[in-house]
């Protein structure tokens, strides 16, 4: 007898159905996961062998990494599959010979991309490698590796630029806050930096320095490019730093006042995603912390477990310094996305994020969702600022800030902005 699915949709197998099982594996007679003779965890075992060496003669980094992958709730098959990728196998091996050493800078030679994003991660989610903010790491070796492409001039002051104007800027938005950067940010960074690399290029074609760049040949370039702000940012850093003459740049455009909704729509869209159980779970727990307690969509799918207190009573959330009471209705769906299923195959356990993604480490990215509610017809950002109008003009500002978690002077523009007609709030709070 083979192992079937029985009609309440339990595998069961040969021994469970009280058969003595015909196929099996020859080092355990499991008979889940079979490949040929053997199953797939026996396979896992002897291939992590190959890799790092037997329990006694692996360090103790590369140990963790046995015990990580054997834990893993996900199909032993796909862990071996995944371990003889050329760049898994040639690191690990590396890493296990003594030919590498067992720190970043192994994974720093690899190609850079998605696939080296997962190995590193995966890495410092098992204790094989310390934590880093990977995002900003790679974006780090990004510049590097760009201003390899550049004459040396040009290149040296592509690294002073990130150096000393953009990476400070990260460091006060993500890196201080104990934050990576963010899918979006990295993304956006990349383009910027692509932007400016180009720009550097055709001076260089054209046998220029930069400091000898005139007002004329700056314009001629700016007025053949679709995006100039990031042309502009790098001249105006330049002539601040002295390695430009007094070049003049394109004023920054003024940013588009965002679009409203009315507070009907909003409460319509707020009643779909309390009502709607063909929605994911996941989905309608971020877009109601937009929609009713004005999240930015990316801090929300960034909350952690701890930030979550659940009583029998109520559910309260810390957005900022005062936690928020939750509705009942949003705190039973809160209970439930806790409760829910572990979405990472990759280790055993929980994750410490309330968004769980299916990176190692990592929580749910704000795309994704962002997504998702645009399929419902609900535009987050549009909500978000009616949300932020409607308590503006309704709350203090000292409150709005303490509870939203946004800046005190943040608050007192929105509430100037929207006309709020709350005074000065009394001082009245420890």
């Amino acid at each position: 007898m083979l192992a079937f699915i029985a009609e309440e949709g339990a595998i069961t197998c040969a021994t469970c159905a009280g058969h003595p099982p015909r196929f099996a594996c020859r080092t355990c007679g499991s008979e889940e996961f079979l490949t040929g003779t053997h199953c797939g965890r026996c396979r896992l075992q002897v291939r992590i062998d190959d890799l790092i060496g037997a329990d006694e003669s692996a360090s103790v980094e590369l140990t963790r990494l046995r015990a990580h992958l054997a834990d893993a709730p996900m199909d032993p098959r796909s862990v071996v599959s995944w371990l003889r990728r050329p760049h898994v196998a040639s690191t690990l091996k590396g890493m296990a010979t003594g030919a590498l050493d067992v720190d970043h800078s192994a994974l720093d030679l690899l190609t850079q991309g998605a696939a080296t994003r997962y190995f590193r991660r995966l890495l410092i989610e098992a204790g094989v490698l310390p934590q880093i903010h990977v995002l900003q790491h790679e974006l780090t070796l990004h510049v590097a590796a760009l201003a390899g492409t550049l004459e040396p001039t040009s290149g040296n002051k592509l690294r002073r630029f990130y150096r000393w104007d953009i990476l400070p800027k990260l460091h006060r938005r993500y890196r201080d806050r104990e934050r990576d950067l963010s899918m979006e940010a990295f993304i956006g960074q990349r383009g910027h930096l692509a932007a400016v690399v180009r720009f550097l290029a055709w001076i260089d074609a054209r046998g220029t320095l930069l400091g000898d760049l005139d007002q004329r040949t700056l314009d001629h370039y700016t007025a053949r490019i679709k995006t100039r702000e990031p042309v502009d940012h790098f001249v105006r850093w330049a002539t601040k730093s002295r390695l430009a003459g007094d070049l003049a740049t394109h004023d920054r455009a003024a940013r588009n006042t965002m679009s409203t909704m009315t507070e009907e729509e909003l409460w319509r869209a707020t009643d779909l995603l309390l009502a709607d159980e063909s929605v994911e779970l996941e989905v309608r727990v971020a877009g109601l912390f937009v929609l009713l307690y004005a999240q930015l969509l990316g801090r929300a799918v960034s909350l952690t477990r701890d930030q979550i207190n659940v009583t029998p009573e109520q559910v309260t959330v810390q957005f900022g310094v005062t936690p928020v009471v939750l509705d009942d209705r949003v705190g039973d769906l809160v209970r439930r996305q806790l409760s829910a299923e572990p979405r990472r195959g990759y280790a055993a356990g929980t994750s410490g994020w309330l968004f769980e993604g299916l990176s190692p480490g990592t929580h749910m990215t704000a795309a994704y969702i962002r997504l998702r509610l645009a399929e419902l017809g609900i535009r987050s950002r549009v909500s978000r600022e009616t949300r932020m109008n409607l308590l503006s003009m309704r709350m203090p500002s000292a409150v709005i800030a303490d509870v939203i978690g946004i800046g005190g002077h943040t608050a007192d523009r929105r509430k100037r902005n929207t006309g709020g007609t709350w005074s000065n709030y009394p001082e009245l709070r420890s």
